[in-house]
């Protein structure tokens, strides 16, 4: 059952606001250059001092939208990553009005440099008879739709610089997670939409398994919230009081990777608000800091005072997978270089190197950092 949130009242004043504005994964921190993991990243990466704070809600998450199709050099080799963007912006975002018998997708197939070409959700399906791998990767909170793309962007080539040659189509999922307000407001309008995004990327997935396709899920912060809950909701569990129609599906055998997920660390365990995600799930890969300013705030959410967010704890007890048997987990605490920022390209330098553990998850091979 999801938490009940107290009545307890948070203030945030605007020196707050701008620490965590500071804090939070700015789209302006890392520009899309089609080279992100250069010196640059190092020298501009800022030094914020620590302040003593009453509030962390500068959750970011990338938002996806549309579908991408495009020649790509991977690995110094032509390939045939085929690049698409997702988006659900233009739909409802609240659960109870959500449209779960045909979501209308908007989707696009884009290039290496993020020019669109229109497309359909029905192209999309067709390509999935190649039975190629896809990748759905989900951004974090306060993006808009050009920033979510750059993102993912980045995010695939961060990945695929240490894949193999081995063709994949990335798909980035565009959901409806621009800066609106202050950020006290703002987080959680964006709280309360993953749950009707959870159910609406669900949906896909149950395509994705009719057809036979192997998947891959990446989420940042929110995103991470969005992909533990569309993997609880294909296996019959509720969102926002509203589930799949139709039979449960479980043991689809999802690989995820989670970059420093804003939910709260217990929703996984049995009884959990997500505790049937893992029903679904074959290997989890979970980067996290403990030093994280903002997910250290977490609770202020749904200001319930204990509530800790698993990309600030790390690694906790998960239900058990479809057989019974125990979740594979590759964790790594990445504090030590990221810091107190809430910022999720900085996992993909070193120490962490989040593309190589995530490659290495997509490959199928073990898992290392």
């Amino acid at each position: 059952m999801r938490p009940n949130k107290s009545t307890t009242l948070c203030v945030l004043c605007k020196r707050n606001i701008s620490f965590f504005e500071q804090q939070s994964d700015d789209k302006t921190q890392h520009p899309m250059n089609g080279s992100f993991l250069n010196n640059t990243m190092l020298i501009n990466r800022r030094i914020v001092r620590p302040v003593f704070l009453a509030a962390a809600l500068a959750l970011t998450l990338l938002v996806p939208s549309g579908l991408a199709h495009s020649q790509t050099i991977v690995n110094g080799n032509q390939d045939s990553d085929r690049l698409w963007v997702i988006n659900t912006r233009h739909m409802s975002s609240n659960a109870a009005c959500a449209d779960l018998e045909a979501p209308d997708f908007r989707v696009v197939t884009i290039d290496i440099c993020g020019n669109r070409s229109e497309s359909t959700f029905d192209e999309y399906l067709v390509a999935r008879a190649d039975g190629r791998r896809t990748i759905v990767y989900v951004h974090g909170n306060r993006m808009d739709v050009n920033d979510a793309i750059a993102r993912g962007l980045s995010v695939y080539q961060g990945v695929s610089r240490y894949r193999d040659a081995q063709p994949v189509d990335w798909v980035i999922f565009s959901w409806p997670s621009e800066k609106e307000g202050i950020l006290a407001h703002d987080v959680r309008v964006k709280a309360d939409r993953t749950d009707a995004q959870g159910l609406y990327l669900a949906w896909l997935l149950r395509r994705h398994h009719e057809l036979g396709t192997p998947t891959s899920l990446i989420g940042y912060s929110f995103g991470g919230r969005v992909v533990t809950g569309s993997l609880h909701a294909l296996a019959g569990g509720s969102l926002g009081g509203r589930a799949l129609p139709g039979p449960a599906t479980v043991g689809m055998n999802v690989d995820a990777g989670l970059v420093a997920p804003a939910i709260e660390s217990n929703w996984m365990n049995h009884g959990g608000y997500h505790s049937l995600a893992t029903q679904n799930l074959d290997d989890l890969v979970l980067l996290y800091n403990q030093r994280d300013a903002v997910l250290k705030r977490y609770w202020l959410i749904d200001r319930v005072r204990g509530q800790l967010a698993l990309g600030y704890t790390g690694p906790q007890s998960f239900a058990p997978r479809f057989d019974g048997s125990q979740l594979s987990v590759k964790s790594r605490d990445c504090s030590s270089f990221v810091g107190l920022q809430h910022s999720e390209m900085d996992y993909y330098l070193p120490p962490c190197r989040a593309g190589l553990g995530l490659a290495n998850l997509i490959d199928d091979v073990p898992v290392s950092f």
